[in-house]
């Protein structure tokens, strides 16, 4: 018995010293880094499963702590997916932490507050800043380019100094901007080309009148909320670099003859009297150049446990493709968060400078002397850049005959900006749920600029020209809101808001210019050497205009099933009628999560099947101050009956219209959001309908009974309708390799249904539109658009080309069915339209270990464009006196020896598909170095190749105004961009 018991003892002993052995107390260190950049994570919490022992990370991410052996730790953090490892008796264990994927319930950004993705009822798109396209990027608003269905970003051609043309869902007026309202951290006006790429978090999109109703008359256009980048909460401070270099080429050129070429000509047809200048230019090489441009972006960042900050830095220069034009920013900008009053009140501020130098080549407006595409192009290769001399040669050929380099180089074009931009925001929370914020905003662009012509410029002399001008805009803005949220029961939840807004905003301005200049030297920067100043030569100005805004909004919903949001805001601007000032402006969308519902839940195929339908009211006042008054201005000079002298005469604007008012927009959106596959596959399909009515424009009036021949009047209406497809799918999501595209596809349906009612109508002459200029073109038919109610703006009516006669002119169809070389007798018909039928985006992001690559493909198709500068510079009659295009060798082959005439021959299909945007780069940790958290270097081309049949220089256009889709002589070229970068965190 004894023996027995000893041999329990004993075991029992065993035992005992096994599980003290295995399960001996140990201190285990360690660090937690973040997954996607490497660095470390602060606060994260250490805890020992299944105890209340534990610890967080320090500011460098380290933690350390007690536990035993054979102990589960779990490592957790807000937004990361929780891991749990095993002790398994090591002491140092290093954790990397994944972000949660929710993108169903990402947070996006509405008017005056924020929702989940899953709670919306309206059409509201997120583009984050890692879904953007990168590299070199002239503008802000670039990076968004080809990311989001139904809004069509453009630039028509490449020059740095020019910015891009955003159209949401067909947009559309008749004098009044059509570009969408750009809210900045809160701030409703703010300009976006102010920002740096680098600072952006996120762009959200509010493209149907239901969501964009709660900014009420400015909101028709659609709304896109810009967010900057604040400091990571809890990351502890943090030094980020960006910087590169990139190299711009002309993408395309066009094939003009050699001087050879022009030889050949001129012996082959026996022409005498030809001046050979003995050269042999090519004038597109003097032109364009490589440009070299770079960027660098620092940014310092930190954060506590009330205050939170991030300052950063950006100078960027783009040289462009152009000799003499360049663009050089520096953008500043401070974001600040301060908690206080024990997290009852929070202090958010920004502060910004923008500071930009500008240096223009002159281009635009047709056949100029000055421009510097029409003389480039028109210049015959057999003249030279420069005389015996070093000087400018200059020939008189013809007459607008000039030399481009000399333009290029010795006009002055320059222009120096500064903007500012602060914002502050206390916001109070005396109960839980309650905010009540107050918003104080300034804004203020400065733009002074100079521009002279010296007396050597032309050949066929010039008395010297300058000009100096200064403009200054500032807006003030006043916000207060109160927004409460509650939910009772776990199943009713509501967020309730209502606000104020005053904002005034000021212009004011001045310009001189005079002629016959004395100095070259001195230029514009000194006015004074300049001899001849007439009346008007010296001008100023001074406007402004006030909106003041009352608006509300209540959104409900039921065990995230059911959902509903009501909007309304009343509007009071300055610029309209007295019988008009105030407007109202309602929205109400619902929207019907029918996965929640018994019948699919048990579906597990589906993750999300949400029905939305919202319906509202926006309206657009974006026209100029004082339109609805009669006032008189200085226009010229009068002679005075008493004195016999001249004297300042006053001008009277245009008749006073008290019942002026804004333009509406109604809109109906239908959306579907779904999610398939374990949210492998999940995007939105739209429907819209809406009509914009109560157009702004200038009416001609009979006079009398008007006192003058024009006044301002609402009578317009423009439908649009479209179809809207977003699709995101997470292809392979492999621990190494990761794959996701999104794809965008959207169609819009334009209709001008009214132009005139029976007060107020347009004129033949305004109807017809896109008036052509050029060598050859002569006559009272050269235009290509006509404004049909029942057709879209931009469509194109013109005579159909029905081949040559026997000597060589042009033949026409008439409305009898035969033919005719006189173009007044040609039948007009519809003969294609400048808006493209559909247009698609699709984005792709790779990544595979520590590589990473992107690429970006968008297009539009079914639109047309006249090819202006075919038309002028195939035409044989301007050989050999100037250049042509190598086209006009098989013009001349086919038998042509007419003048260029208006017709769908030189109407071309600009349908294209673009590589937008393609980057590689390679993300590495550094090891051996503790001040270089994560690095990443990247290779990225911009506009790397064009597929189109298109033969011009580039086939997009940009949509805005009334007439769109000509390509004339006088475009900056699209260029293709190499960029080598450096991304670091220290």
């Amino acid at each position: 018995m004894v023996k027995k018991n000893f041999r329990w003892i004993l075991l029992s002993f065993i035992l005992l010293i096994s599980f003290r052995v295995s399960a001996q107390e140990i201190k285990v260190s360690g660090t937690v880094t973040d997954a996607n950049d490497g660095t470390p994570m602060v606060g994260v919490t250490v805890v020992v499963k299944g105890t209340n022992n534990g610890t967080t990370t320090n500011l460098d991410g380290n933690y350390t702590i007690k536990c035993n052996s054979n102990d589960i730790l779990v490592f957790s953090f807000v937004g990361y997916l929780q891991q749990e490892v095993s002790v398994a008796g090591r002491e140092t264990i290093n954790i990397s932490l994944k972000e949660e994927v929710k993108e169903l319930d990402e947070v996006i950004v509405i008017g005056y507050g924020v929702q989940k993705k899953s709670d919306r009822t309206g059409s509201v798109v997120n583009v984050k800043a890692e879904e953007l396209n990168r590299g070199s990027l002239t503008d802000p608003i670039q990076a968004m380019q080809g990311k989001v269905a139904g809004v069509n970003i453009s630039k028509k051609g490449g020059d740095p100094n020019s910015g891009f043309a955003v159209q949401i869902r067909g947009a559309a007026g008749f004098a009044s901007s059509t570009q969408p309202l750009y809210v900045i951290d809160g701030v409703p006006g703010a300009d976006p080309t102010t920002i740096s790429p680098d600072d952006i978090e996120s762009f959200n999109i509010l493209k149907d009148a239901s969501s964009g109703a709660i900014y009420g008359s400015r909101a028709s256009n659609g709304v896109i909320i810009i967010t900057t980048k604040k400091a990571s909460k809890n990351k502890g401070a943090t030094i980020d670099y960006n910087g590169y270099v990139s190299a711009d080429q002309t993408s395309k050129r066009l094939e003009f003859l050699s001087a050879d070429d022009i030889r050949n000509y001129v012996a082959e047809n026996g022409i005498t009297g030809f001046a050979d200048n003995g050269a042999n230019t090519n004038w597109q090489d003097e032109i364009f150049r490589t440009g070299i441009s770079q960027s660098h972006s620092i940014a310092i960042s930190n954060s506590t446990e009330n205050l939170s900050y991030r300052l950063s830095y950006n100078n960027q220069y783009n040289q462009g493709v152009v000799i003499g034009s360049d663009k050089q920013r520096n953008i500043a900008r401070l974001n600040l968060t301060q908690k206080a009053l024990n997290d009852i009140l929070t202090i958010d501020a920004s502060l910004a400078g923008t500071f930009e130098k500008n240096n223009y080549v002159n281009y635009g407006g047709g056949m100029g002397s000055s421009n510097v595409f029409y003389q480039m192009y028109q210049r015959n290769p057999v003249d030279p850049v420069y005389d015996a001399n070093g000087d400018f040669f200059e020939f008189q050929r013809d007459f607008n005959y000039n030399n481009p380099v000399a333009i290029a180089k010795l006009i002055q074009n320059q222009r120096d900006a500064k903007n500012y931009f602060g914002t502050t925001k206390l916001s109070l929370e005396p109960i839980k749920g309650l905010i009540g914020s107050v918003n104080l905003s300034y804004i203020r662009n400065d733009s002074e600029t100079f521009y002279y012509e010296p007396t050597t410029l032309y050949a066929g002399g010039h008395n010297g020209y300058g000009r100096r001008s200064y403009s200054n805009f500032e807006s003030k803005i006043l916000e207060a809101t109160i927004n409460y949220t509650k939910s009772f029961n776990e199943v009713h939840n509501i967020t309730l808001l209502g606000g104020y807004s005053f904002q005034e905003d000021l212009n004011t301005g001045l310009s001189a210019q005079g002629r016959d200049a004395l100095s070259n030297y001195l230029k514009s920067n000194n006015l004074g050497h300049l001899n001849n100043v007439n009346v008007g030569d010296i001008s100023s100005w001074k406007s402004t205009n006030r909106l003041i805004s009352f608006f509300a909004r209540a959104t409900y919903n039921y065990n995230s099933k059911y959902f509903a949001t009501a909007t309304i805001r009343r509007d009071g601007s300055s610029k309209f009628g007295k019988n008009h000032e105030w407007g109202l402006f309602p929205s109400a969308s619902v929207a019907w999560d029918i996965k929640k519902e018994a019948f699919l839940e048990d579906l597990d195929i589906v993750n999300q099947l949400k029905l939305r339908v919202g319906y509202g009211i926006t309206g657009n006042q974006e026209i100029s101050s004082y339109l609805d008054i009669m006032y008189a201005y200085p226009s010229g000079t009068a002679p005075n009956f008493e004195t016999g002298e001249d004297a300042i005469n006053f001008a009277i604007s245009h008749n006073a219209n008290p019942d002026l008012k804004w333009e509406e927009n109604s809109e109906l959106n239908i959306g579907l959001d779904y999610s398939i596959l374990k949210n492998r596959i999940q995007g939105s399909i739209e429907y819209y309908v809406k009509s914009t009515y109560d157009l702004l424009a200038p009416y001609s009036v009979p006079v009398p009974p008007n006192a003058l021949p024009t006044t301002w009047a609402n009578v317009g209406q423009i439908d649009n309708k479209g179809l809207e497809i977003n699709v995101t799918g997470y292809a392979i999501d492999n621990k190494d390799f990761k794959w996701r595209t999104i794809v965008n596809f959207a169609t819009n349906k334009q209709k001008l249904v009214k132009l005139s009612n029976d007060e107020y109508s347009w004129s033949e002459g305004d109807k017809k539109r896109l008036w052509l200029s050029g060598r050859g073109l002569v006559g009272n038919q050269n235009w290509t658009q006509y404004l049909f109610e029942g057709e879209e703006i931009g469509t194109f009516y013109m005579p159909k080309y029905a081949g040559l006669s026997q000597d060589g002119k042009f033949l026409f169809y008439t409305a009898a069915g035969g033919v005719t070389r006189d173009i007044n007798l040609a039948q007009r018909q519809v003969v294609g339209h400048a808006q493209p039928r559909f247009t698609l985006g699709w984005s792709n992001f790779f990544t595979y270990k520590n590589f990473d690559f992107n690429i970006s493909l968008r297009g539009a198709f079914g639109n047309k464009v006249i090819n202006v500068t075919r038309m002028v510079f195939s035409n044989p009659q301007i050989l050999p006196t100037l250049n042509a295009l190598k086209e006009v060798l098989d013009e001349i082959d086919r038998g042509l020896t007419d003048s260029p005439k208006i017709s769908d021959y030189y109407l071309e299909d600009a349908s294209f598909i673009k590589i937008d945007n393609i980057s590689i780069g390679y993300n590495l940790s550094p090891k051996n170095t503790k001040w270089v958290k994560s690095m990443r270097v990247y290779l990225t081309s911009n506009n790397l190749y064009t597929f189109t049949n298109y033969t011009g220089l580039d086939p997009e256009m940009s949509y805005s105004g009334l007439e769109y889709g000509v390509d004339m002589y006088d475009v900056y070229p699209k260029t293709r961009t190499i960029t080598l970068g450096i991304d670091l965190k220290f």
